[in-house]
């Protein structure tokens, strides 16, 4: 995992429903993510951020505090990336669901797009992602356009889109941003999309929380968090030596009898190792 350091900004919400947000960034190869990424960290060189014009191929996670709330933002591999299979690309994501899991699950989704350009493979990518998520993804998700600078659609021309319109339950269930790169959008413009984008976020986690379910929770999600009780009880008691495999093999079994995915496998390892790191950490 490739982790940013922890910055501090000075925005103004309203007062946000969560102490600590957790927003994942999730959409198609080339759509602006990692862009987005940066200016939700305030990051205004770019040499200073992860390159927005490189393909992300690995999760990346990094913290910012705004005003009384910090945010965790996690940009994910993109969907339907040219260099990588449908099923390589599933793997990615459960590997960035492992990380996601271990502080506990998301608190919003931000499906990211282009304003510009919604087609056909737009429609693919999202089919995808809703394999992976299930049906409550939709309950947690926020639309989110970028390059705004050139095309802000309107609720009207979004729910057109017949495979975006159960995102689109109001205004607050979309947004278009500016890219961080775009010479347009400085200083007080740039904080405001931010906030208001931030603002909108935690009116979907407060209505989320009204219904108890502040944050999205799915098999595998759940899976994740299971498999790093499991590793962590195990080392807790000193038995380190044949843990993953011990798991690995009880994973195959399910997988074998058509319980489970293949993906759950590099789910596993993923875990595995983020909590061996963790406990190796603790140890030092």
């Amino acid at each position: 995992m490739n982790c940013c350091k922890k910055k501090k900004m000075s925005g103004t919400h309203p007062e946000p429903t969560e102490p600590k947000l957790k927003i994942m960034l999730i959409g198609l190869t080339g759509v602006g993510k990692t862009s987005v990424m940066n200016t939700l960290l305030g990051i205004k060189d770019q040499k200073q951020g992860p390159s927005p014009s490189s393909q992300t191929t690995e999760c990346k996670m990094a913290t910012v505090q705004r005003g009384d709330q910090e945010l965790v933002i996690i940009d994910t591999p993109g969907v339907l990336n040219n260099k990588k299979s449908e099923e390589e690309v599933k793997k990615d994501i459960a590997e960035s669901i492992a990380d996601a899991a271990l502080d506990g699950g998301p608190h919003v989704f931000l499906l990211v797009m282009r304003s510009d350009s919604l087609s056909e493979e737009e429609k693919e990518a999202v089919e995808i992602i809703q394999k992976i998520f299930g049906d409550e993804f939709k309950d947690y998700t926020l639309v989110l356009f970028t390059r705004g600078h050139e095309y802000v659609p309107t609720r009207e021309e979004v729910e057109k889109f017949e495979f975006l319109k159960k995102f689109i339950h109001g205004d607050d269930s979309f947004h278009s941003f500016e890219n961080n790169e775009c010479e347009n959008v400085k200083g007080e413009e740039k904080e405001k999309q931010v906030s208001d984008l931030v603002e909108k976020i935690n009116k979907m986690v407060a209505k989320n929380r009204k219904q108890n379910r502040p944050r999205y929770t799915s098999k595998m999600l759940r899976k994740a968090q299971e498999i790093q009780k499991q590793i962590e009880k195990k080392m807790e008691k000193s038995e380190p030596n044949g843990t993953k495999a011990d798991i690995l093999s009880k994973m195959a079994e399910e997988i074998f009898t058509g319980v489970l995915d293949g993906q759950w496998v590099s789910l596993v390892n993923n875990v595995f190792e983020i909590v061996e790191k963790k406990a190796k950490a603790k140890r030092a």
